[in-house]
């Protein structure tokens, strides 16, 4: 079952498996009143608008683990649901030497209406799938995607596990993936260190519960195909790794 409301996308409510999904850059869509925000819609539908294939990811994922998904419904461009309120870059101006024009001058009115119809809402809806799953095990995974090559720097690598506390977790989820004959990085291409799991460790530590984000290499999701190949590894190491809810 899937439910919907302007600014996010709820998947599988009721799912069973100890895991809640959520995807802060699911999607490149914006509102038709932004006019793509200056962007054409190539530019808009490259990375610096949403994180390729993960939405394609986490919908795999949610329906072969069983386990409730949270979706962005509109691009990172109008309001980065992975940032929090104080951080200089929830409404970027410029992104991969993209000038954001329609950010340039967003007035306090502007700011509190994006942050009120498309970020607290996304937010707000997590933590009553988490409430409403209060008491029984379960871990929260943040994926996204990164691009290959940002500016003029290489990321040659497939995976990258982002966290800032559960070390033990984040190694043993590393290894797997690797075993499963990816490359994977710990706290690449960005560092949990750095707050840049914002969402992650925001709705873990205020509900009590561990948390993790899995950045994916876009190139290896951004066709139906790879997606599902991804997800079918995923899949596997979060059977290994909660074996209690493994499905058949």
């Amino acid at each position: 079952m899937e439910q919907n409301n302007n600014s996010f996308e709820l998947i599988n409510q009721k799912g069973q498996f100890p895991l809640v999904l959520t995807c802060e850059h699911a999607s490149y869509v914006l509102p038709s009143e932004y006019k793509n925000l200056g962007l054409s819609s190539l530019e808009v539908q490259r990375h610096i608008g949403w994180d390729i294939g993960a939405r394609s990811v986490v919908t795999l994922l949610s329906q072969a683990l069983d386990v409730p998904a949270i979706c962005s419904k509109y691009s990172r461009l109008l309001v980065d649901c992975n940032r929090d309120l104080s951080d200089h870059d929830l409404i970027v101006r410029e992104s991969d030497y993209t000038p954001i024009l329609g950010n340039r001058d967003v007035s306090e009115e502007e700011y509190q209406k994006r942050v009120n119809l498309f970020y607290r809402p996304y937010h707000e809806a997590i933590d009553r799938i988490l409430a409403e799953r209060q008491g029984q095990p379960q871990t929260l995974l943040s994926i996204h995607s990164f691009t290959p090559v940002l500016g003029k720097k290489e990321r040659l690598f497939d995976l990258g596990v982002l966290f800032d506390r559960y070390d033990d977790l984040a190694q043993e989820m590393g290894a797997r993936l690797g075993h499963a004959g990816h490359r994977v990085r710990y706290n690449e291409p960005y560092s949990g260190y750095d707050g840049l799991i914002f969402s992650a460790r925001s709705h873990g530590e205020r509900n009590g519960l561990v948390y993790l984000e899995l950045e994916i290499n876009n190139s290896l999701i951004a066709t139906a195909e790879g997606a599902q190949r991804m997800a079918t590894v995923i899949r596997r190491v979060c059977c290994e790794l909660f074996p209690q809810q493994e499905q058949t």
